[in-house]
Formats: structure tokens, sequence, C-alpha cells
């Protein structure tokens, strides 16, 4: 292999892997916060390789509007490489400079564990870290730390459980996710719908389908970074095929690390396995990269209601708002979804989601009697067949209409929402909430062939149903207002999230 001055690195002078990923695809951003992450973590004793220092850059990137360029990330490397420091890294920064609520996760409790451990390693090294943590707890199955900001991480192994309650989830790690199951995805993906600016990484080794029954999951988000999916940073480090597998020149190319951490000693040791055919295959797929990956379907099972590029063209962080507001209220399980919807100057409607709480009935009807003082939108409507109808006796109670919708018009509704999606004629703010609904929503056919959307007990999907609903509550209901036009009930935020916020105190984090 021909070195080049580019991978020379004067803190770890041993070092002669390729620095380089065999498969990659990122988009350029401002890697302000990736620089300084990797400051912190020099600081506090962490130095990083000039590919960690990359992938850091990439994952911590940003746009003009202050949201992450990759609100996915996926991390592919051979084992003991260094990429759970890449991990450390960007929670120490999260936790500390950006006051972040973070899960890092993993299948074996011993990976979570000594993620927590190196992480109270840096900080306790230093005084500075050290004297802003208000917890530090390690047992039982989850480690915490928590900051007297406010801003916490905790470790701990995967279920169908994590995270069950959490709505506002900055960052979700999954390491180790060379196993991940479609329902432990459902969960976290469920912990972040409230987030403002929420974000996820995949950091594991190859999928060996023989060992890793549940690979299905990572083979999907590497699939995608195949296709360069706009939004997803995919950075792939692996042996290109052909290329020997008794050589040290692919043992470089495959370890970023190699002669750091990775060595030709412990590459040797695993090569004494190779007298079997399983034990060539795994070299092959721990040592250099190269996976035994499932086969993957996504287009037939994903993004059924309206194309993906039709809704990632439709972006709008900043809609001129006029006139008066639809609000849609849905129902999945226990989650609940509060959304509205409201003309723009440029004649389309932008729909956006405000609330997922799981609260009681009482609650939600509070809250929607709050939005109805603050808002007062010419609707709040609902499905009749929903579970969100049972709220009708209590909103009555308190002097609050609820209008429901009859299954012709929900089918009426879903049409016209796709109508005006391939027609341009919607806007939205990207909400990752929202995107998971599109993606993950189904179709279910009625006798006469139209259709109403289908969330197969998935909760995430309740913020499409709400949107959809406000849409139409809106466009029925819209011309009860009278008079000059209503008040803006969104004010320009004055971050660089984007979109709008109300006045109202309790929807700050909506709409």
């Amino acid at each position: 292999m021909t070195m080049t001055a580019s991978l020379i690195c004067d803190d770890f002078p041993t070092l002669t892997g390729r620095q380089e990923p065999h498969n990659l695809s990122v988009s350029d951003g401002d890697i302000t916060h990736g620089e300084k992450a990797v400051e912190l973590g020099r600081r506090a004793g962490s130095i990083a390789m000039p590919w960690q220092v990359k992938a850091q850059h990439a994952i911590l990137s940003t746009t003009q509007f202050g949201r992450w360029v990759h609100s996915t990330c996926c991390l592919i490397v051979p084992r003991q490489n260094g990429k759970s420091e890449i991990l450390i890294q960007r929670c120490l920064y999260g936790l500390f400079k950006l006051d972040e609520t973070i899960i890092y996760t993993a299948q074996r409790w011993k990976t979570a564990r000594d993620g927590w451990k190196r992480m109270m390693a840096l900080i306790k090294s230093r005084p500075w870290l050290r004297k802003r943590v208000v917890r530090a707890t390690c047992s039982q199955g989850e480690g915490i730390i928590e900051l007297t900001s406010g801003a916490t991480i905790s470790f701990g192994t995967r279920s169908n459980d994590t995270g069950r309650g959490l709505t506002d989830v900055d960052l979700v790690i999954y390491d180790e996710a060379y196993n991940l199951t479609p329902g432990e995805i459902s969960a976290m993906s469920f912990v972040q719908m409230a987030a403002k600016n929420p974000q996820r990484i995949y950091a594991s080794s190859a999928v060996n389908q023989d060992e890793h029954p549940n690979g299905e999951v990572l083979a999907s988000v590497r699939q995608r970074g195949l296709k360069q999916e706009p939004g997803l940073y995919f950075a792939e480090y692996m042996a290109a095929e052909g290329m020997p597998r008794d050589s040290e020149e692919t043992w470089r190319y495959a370890n970023p690390s190699y002669g750091v951490i990775q060595t030709d000693e412990k590459i040797l040791d695993i090569m004494k396995n190779l007298a079997t055919p399983a034990g060539r295959k795994g070299f092959d797929v721990e040592a250099l990269g190269r996976g035994d990956w499932p086969a993957t379907d996504d287009k037939a099972e994903t993004w059924q209601i309206v194309a993906e590029d039709h809704w990632s063209g439709l972006l709008d962080y900043a809609p001129d708002l006029i006139g008066t507001t639809g609000i849609g209220v849905a129902r999945v399980g226990s989650q609940w979804a509060i959304a509205a919807a409201r003309r723009t100057v440029d004649e389309r409607i932008h729909v956006e989601v405000g609330y997922l709480p799981i609260a009681p009935n009482p609650e939600i009807v509070a809250l929607l009697a709050r939005v109805d003082d603050a808002i007062e939108p010419c609707a709040i409507a609902t499905d009749s067949r929903s579970p969100a109808a049972v709220i009708e006796p209590l909103m009555k109670t308190a002097g609050i209409e609820l209008i429901k919708s009859t299954t012709n018009q929900a089918a009426l509704m879903c049409a016209g929402f796709v109508d005006d999606v391939e027609d341009g004629l919607i806007c939205h703010t990207g909400q990752p909430s929202l995107r998971h609904a599109l993606e993950h929503a189904m179709k279910r056919e009625l006798p006469r062939k139209d259709w109403v959307i289908d969330s197969n007990g998935d909760p995430g999907v309740a913020s499409l149903q709400a949107v959809v609903l406000a849409r139409w509550a809106l466009l029925t209901f819209e011309s009860r207002v009278v008079g000059p036009a209503a008040a803006p009930a969104f004010e320009r935020a004055t971050g660089t999230e984007g979109g709008y916020v109300d006045s109202f105190d309790a929807m700050t984090v909506a709409f």
C-alpha cells in the first residue's frame, strides 16, 4: 500500500491504516461543532486519529439553519479500531456543550457499561468537567450521568421497552447495531418524536448472518447509505473484494487504526481459525469488514402514502403564514398527536406536528383547551373511528367542539393530502416525527377501493394522521372565521431551528 502525507499523524506515528472509508456518503455543512468536539475530547484526554476526526466533523456538521446535516449516521468498521471513541467524544460534547438528553444503547451490557466507564474516566480526569456532574451511577443494567445543566446520558442494553415514556431525547446511539430488531428500532424512534433537532447514530462491525439473526435493520441502513440518501452520513471501512486476506496491505486497507489499535499480532491471532470455512468467513467479517448481509427490500414496505422525494422537496423552514388554523388530533395506542395546518401567502398549506404527549384524557383536553384559547383555531378535528374520539364528552364539558370525520371523509382527506403533496401545495419543516410516520404508514383499502391511513400499530404514525386531519379541518371550516385575518399564531423562532412557535408556553416546543 502506498502511504501519502495526508495519512501521517504526529500523535500516532505508528498509524498506517487507510484513513478513507471504502464506501462513503456525506454532505457538506458547517463543521464548527465537530471541530469543537474533537478539541474538547483532546483536552479531556481522548486524542482522535484522522479518520475519527473526519467522522466527528460529518456527524456534527450543521446546516445554515443550525440543524444537523446528517440526522442519521452510520459507521461500519471492523472490530478493534476505536469506533466507540467517536461515540464517546460525540456524547461528551453533546452532554457538556449542547445540553442534550442522550440514550446510549448496546447489544450487550458489558459494552454499555464500558462506554459509561470510559466517559466517566474522561470526566474524572478533568476537574472542570467533574464539578458539573450532579449524579453518576452505574448499577442494575443502567449507567447514568447527569449534569447541573440538566443534560443527561443513559447507558444500557436495548429492548422493545427502551425509553418508554420519553419523547424528547436529542441523541440515540445504537452501538453494536449488527443485531438490532425492528421492535427495538420502533421503540427508540418513538423517544425522539418531540426533540427539536434529533440525531441517531448506528455503529457496528459488519453483519455475519450465521451469528447475527437480526441483521436486517443495519443492512437496511447500509443500503440507504450505498444509495447516497440525503441526510444520512454513511462510512464503511472494509477490504475490497478480491484483495487477498493474508496480505498486510489488505489489513491496512480495511482497518483505519492499523498500527495503533489493530495490529498485525491481533490479525495473525484471528487467522489461526482460518482452517475452517466458518473461520475464514468470521475473519472476513470481523477483521476485513466484508459482511454477510441479509437481503433488504425497503421500498416494498415503506413510503406507501407519498413518494419520499416528493416529501423531501416540500421543505420550508420559514413559511409566511396567514389566516386561521386547523387543528388535528390523533391517537395510536397511548400516543397522542396534535398537529396544525395553516395557509401561506403563496397559496400552500403549511403542516406541522405540535405536540406528542402520552397523558391521561383529562390532561389532553386541558392541553387542547389552552391551544384553543391561544390559537383560536377554526376547528379541532379527529376521526370518529380513532381512539382519540374518547375525549369528546370531556371536550363538551370544557365547552370545546370536537369535530369527528366520517369514514368517507377520512378517505377523501387522505386522497386530498396526497394530491396536495404531489402538486407541491403542502410545505413542512422536515420534522423527524412526520417523516417517520410517512415512511412507515400503510394504506388500508376500503370496500369502494378508496383507502385510509393504517398505523399498523406503530404509535409514530399518529403524527401523520393528525396532520391530515388538521389540513382537512382548515379546508372544511376556515370559512367559519369572519372579519380580518387572525393574528399570527406562531412567532418566528429566534434560534436556528426554523419554523414557528406560538406565544403560549406549553406549545413553545410544539407547532
